[in-house]
């Protein structure tokens, strides 16, 4: 393994508290480093992020991300705690396979938590993302279906099943471009009443402001200023 020596990059977001409820503007700073390597001749990425509000003493991760033939991978280690494994690949047919599990050690033979296959497809000349996944920990089986309804509506449907019970769920969301650098994007859950609408701006100052408001909860505003190096 050796570093290919030109692509290296790095990012610091510095962000705020709820700027409505007052206190100290700056509550937390992140940053992430990135270093292009090679790894049994293929092209690789090591990447390390640091948390101050997890971890103020030292990086919060290390992980290391690339593709080995067909196979994309992304080693986590949480120092302190334990290291993500995840694969990923795409068969003839579109569908995109995804395994996320732990490694006791860097040898030893991975532990499968999560299996998830997700592709486009048509169903009743109307497109949309299907994706079925099972948690193995949870014993749980799940299977999501979205479509886009036009206008920046989208829709959300999932059936879980767990134990023998069996559940539905549903979402709308929203998502439009007001003007250059203004967003506004809203979900609700018809069943309950719950959601949320965010609106985010990069146009009026230097940084990234996010009004959040959740239905029948209260509003906050951060502010995220972001410098790369």
């Amino acid at each position: 393994m050796h570093t290919l020596g030109a692509a290296a990059a790095g990012n610091i977001d510095i962000s705020t508290n709820d700027l409505s409820s007052g206190g100290r503007a700056f509550d937390n700073i992140k940053a992430t480093w990135s270093q292009a390597l090679k790894v049994l001749g293929n092209d690789a990425t090591l990447s390390a992020e640091y948390d101050r509000a997890e971890r103020s003493n030292f990086v919060k991760e290390a992980t290391l991300a690339g593709q080995i033939a067909k196979v994309k991978y992304q080693v986590t280690s949480n120092f302190g705690g334990a290291t993500g494994l995840t694969l990923e690949t795409t068969t003839d047919d579109g569908t995109t396979v995804e395994a996320v599990g732990s490694l006791d050690t860097l040898s030893s033979a991975p532990k499968f938590s999560k299996l998830t296959a997700s592709r486009a497809t048509s169903l009743r000349g109307n497109d949309c993302n299907l994706e079925i996944s099972h948690d193995v920990a949870a014993s749980e089986s799940k299977l999501k279906l979205s479509t886009a309804l036009g206008s920046g509506v989208t829709a959300h449907g999932s059936v879980s099943t767990k134990g023998g019970a069996h559940s539905t769920a549903y979402e709308v969301e929203y998502d439009t471009t007001l003007t250059q650098g203004r967003t506004l994007s809203a979900s609700v859950n018809p069943a309950d009443g719950s959601g949320s609408i965010e609106y985010t701006d990069t146009a009026t100052m230097d940084g990234e402001l996010t009004a959040s408001i959740p239905l029948g909860g209260t509003p906050s505003l951060n502010l995220k200023k972001s410098f790369s190096f």
